[in-house]
C-alpha cells in the first residue's frame, strides 16, 4: 500500500512538473511558444502512443504469449526507433521554420527516451514493483523542475526548455532506471520474426485504440490552431492542463492495481466487479472536491498562475470542470475493457468516437473557437464513455451469465 501511495504521489509531482513547464513557458516565452510546445505535443502525440505499442497493459495481462520480458523489451526498440522515422516524416510535411523545426527535433529524442523508460516501468508493473517507478517518478521531476527552471530563468528560449527535458530524462535514464530493468539485465536476447509478429498481431488492435484516442484529444487542437492561431491553441492547452493532471492521476491509480485487478477478473467477474465499482466510487469522492475546488476557484487559479490575460474564462472553467468527469471514468472504463481482453470492441469505440472528433471540430470550433474546442472534448468523451459501459455490460450479461 506505502508503494502505490508514493506512486500517485510521484505522479502529482510529476503532474505538477508538466504544469509548472507550461506556466514558465507562458509567463517568460508567451502564448506562441506555449501553443508551439502544445503542437509539438499534438503532433508527436501519436506517433509516441503506437511506438508503445500499449505494452504497459499488454505485458502484465496478456494470456496467450509466454515470452520473457526481453522479447518485449526487443520489440519496443524496433517501434521506437520506427517513432523517430515517422516524427521526421512528419516534421517535414508540417509548415515550421528552421529555429521551430530543430525545437521538433529536440523534442522528438526527449520522446525517446521517455518511450525507453516507461518499457522499464512495464517490466516493474508487471512485476509489481511499483515503489520503483514512484521513486523513478520523484526523482525525475525534481531533477526536471530543476534543469527546466534555470533554463527558462537563464536561457528563455524554446529550444533550451525543450534541451534541458532531453538532458533531465538522459540522466535519469542512464543514473537510474537502467538499473532496474528486467529484460537489459540479460543481454543477447534477440526477437524472431515470428515474435514480433505475434506481439504486433496481439496488441495492434489495443495500440490502434490509443491512437485514436489520442488524435481525438489532438484533431481538435490541429482545427484550432489551423483556424484560429497558435495562440488560441496555447490558451487552449494552458486551461487544458487540469484535464492532463487529473488523467495522470488516474492513470498512476490504474498502474498500481491492474496487476491485482487482473487476477481477480481471473477468479470471477464477480470478484473483480466489487473491486472494481469500489474504485469508481473512490473516484467519484475525488471527483466532487475536485469540482467544488475548480468551480469555486477556478477563475482565480487561472489569473494567479498565467496572469491577467487569462482572466475571463469562467465559461471555459465550467466545461473544463464537466470534461474531468468523463476523463476520470474512460480511464477505468478503458481498463476493465482491457483487463477483460476486449480490444476490438475498444477500437470500434474509438473510431466512432474518432469520426464524431472530426465531425465535431469543424461544426463546432470554426464558428465557436476556444469554447467551441472544449464543447467538442466533452461530447467526444460523452460518447465514448457511453460505447464502454455499453460493452462492459454485454460482456457481463452474455459472456460472464451467458
Amino acid at each position: 500500500m506505502q508503494a502505490k501511495v508514493m506512486n500517485v504521489a510521484g505522479t502529482l509531482l510529476f503532474a505538477l512538473n508538466q504544469w509548472l513547464q507550461v506556466i514558465l513557458i507562458t509567463r517568460l516565452l508567451g502564448l506562441h511558444e506555449v501553443g508551439l510546445f502544445s503542437y509539438y505535443l499534438a503532433l508527436t502525440g501519436p506517433l509516441v502512443l503506437f511506438s508503445r505499442f500499449m505494452l504497459a497493459v499488454l505485458v502484465p495481462t496478456q494470456r496467450k504469449l509466454a515470452y520473457g520480458y526481453g522479447i518485449f523489451h526487443e520489440f519496443r526498440n524496433i517501434t521506437n526507433y520506427a517513432f523517430i522515422a515517422a516524427s521526421i516524416l512528419v516534421m517535414l510535411a508540417v509548415d515550421l521554420s528552421m529555429y521551430e523545426r530543430l525545437c521538433l527535433i529536440i523534442f522528438v529524442l526527449y520522446k525517446f527516451y521517455e518511450n525507453k523508460e516507461e518499457f522499464i516501468y512495464t517490466e516493474n508493473i508487471a512485476e509489481s514493483n511499483i515503489g520503483f517507478m514512484a521513486r523513478s517518478k520523484i526523482y525525475k521531476s525534481v531533477l526536471t523542475i530543476v534543469l527546466f527552471t534555470a533554463a527558462a530563468l537563464l536561457a528563455p528560449s524554446l529550444a533550451m526548455v525543450i534541451g534541458s527535458l532531453l538532458i533531465s530524462q538522459m540522466l535519469i535514464y542512464y543514473m537510474y532506471d537502467r538499473r532496474h530493468s528486467l529484460s537489459l539485465k540479460r543481454p543477447g536476447v534477440g526477437i524472431r520474426w515470428r515474435e514480433f509478429r505475434n506481439i504486433f498481431i496481439l496488441g495492434i488492435g489495443l495500440s490502434i485504440v490509443e491512437v485514436l484516442n489520442s488524435l481525438v484529444t489532438n484533431v481538435p487542437r490541429y482545427v484550432l490552431e489551423h483556424f484560429h492561431g497558435v495562440e488560441t491553441l496555447g490558451i487552449f492547452a494552458t486551461i487544458m492542463y487540469f484535464m492532463i493532471i487529473t488523467n495522470n492521476v488516474v492513470v498512476a491509480i490504474n498502474q498500481s492495481v491492474v496487476a491485482g485487478l487482473s487476477k481477480e477478473a481471473d477468479a470471477g467477474a464477480g470478484v473483480f466487479y466489487r473491486s472494481f465499482l469500489k474504485l469508481c466510487g473512490m473516484f467519484l469522492i475525488l471527483i466532487i472536491i475536485g469540482e467544488v475546488v475548480l468551480l469555486t476557484f477556478g477563475g482565480t487559479i487561472l489569473t494567479t498562475v498565467y496572469g491577467e490575460q487569462f482572466a475571463g474564462y469562467g465559461r471555459e472553467m465550467l466545461l473544463l470542470g464537466v470534461l474531468l468527469i468523463f476523463t476520470v471514468y474512460t480511464k477505468l472504463f478503458e481498463m476493465a475493457l482491457s483487463i477483460f481482453n476486449i480490444y476490438n470492441m475498444q477500437l470500434v469505440l474509438q473510431g466512432i468516437t474518432f469520426t464524431a472528433a472530426i465531425a465535431l471540430s469543424f461544426i463546432l470550433i470554426i464558428p465557436y473557437g476556444l469554447t467551441g474546442a472544449f464543447l467538442v472534448a466533452i461530447f467526444t468523451y460523452m460518447i465514448l464513455a457511453s460505447g464502454q459501459i455499453i460493452v462492459l455490460v454485454h460482456h457481463w450479461k452474455y459472456k460472464v451469465h451467458g
